[in-house]
C-alpha cells in the first residue's frame, strides 16, 4: 500500500499548520488506497526557522 506523508511547514511559535495537517489527514483518511501520516517538522529539532519573528523584521 502507498504511504503518504502530510508534512507541516512551519516551526515558529503561534503556528497553525498542525491543525491544518489534522484536517487534511481527516479528509484523506476516507481513501482506502493509501496510508497517511502527519510528519511535524518541529519534532526534528531543526536549527533554522525557530525564531519568533521572520528575519526581515
Amino acid at each position: 500500500m502507498t504511504k503518504i506523508a502530510i508534512i507541516t511547514g512551519r516551526t515558529r511559535p503561534g503556528r497553525v499548520n498542525r491543525q491544518v495537517a489534522g484536517w487534511v489527514l481527516a479528509n484523506a483518511s476516507a481513501r482506502t488506497d493509501a496510508e497517511f501520516e502527519v510528519v511535524d517538522i518541529a519534532d526534528f529539532n531543526l536549527p533554522l526557522l525557530d525564531e519568533a519573528y521572520p528575519a526581515m523584521y
